[in-house]
């Protein structure tokens, strides 16, 4: 198709629209990530245990919206106990599920641990809002373990 233009009123149901074209229409001008206001949109805390709060906010992702309108407590898996990793939270966008949410995304355990790549394929896009440092045998993630990476 060499010409497209959109979003006009149907006639008699001849004008179809997906959700697929008002995300290209959305991502033309509004760019991945999240919302910078208020600055605590999105923001990864510690709860002293191995929980983390999510805060409430709002992020773009390929044209898509993510709304989170409470926190949101997110469980980090129990520390190796001889070496360190990083952990990822990050929102995914997935397209064969119609979603985006947030997941802790689990690193690797290593002496020099890096962050896991982050996911950009074709159906499934993900933003990194934090980086948590789960050192070996830990038992609990403080506000120094957290790194924020929303911007």
């Amino acid at each position: 198709m060499a010409e497209k233009s959109s979003f006009f009123t149907s006639l008699n149901g001849d004008r179809k629209y997906k959700s697929s074209d008002f995300a290209e229409y959305f991502s033309a001008f509004i760019g991945n990530g999240v919302f910078p206001n208020p600055w605590s949109n999105l923001l990864v805390t510690s709860n002293n245990d191995m929980t983390i709060t999510l805060n409430e906010g709002k992020a773009w992702i390929n044209g898509y919206m993510y709304h989170n309108d409470e926190k949101i407590n997110l469980t980090v898996d129990t520390a190796d106990g001889v070496l360190k990793r990083i952990d990822s939270v990050v929102i995914r966008l997935d397209l064969a599920n119609r979603e985006i949410k947030a997941h802790i995304k689990k690193g690797v355990p290593a002496s020099y641990p890096i962050a896991s790549e982050l996911v950009r394929s074709g159906a499934m896009y993900e933003i990194c809002v934090a980086q948590i440092e789960v050192n070996k045998g830990a038992i609990s993630i403080t506000g120094t373990n957290i790194s924020d990476t929303r911007l």
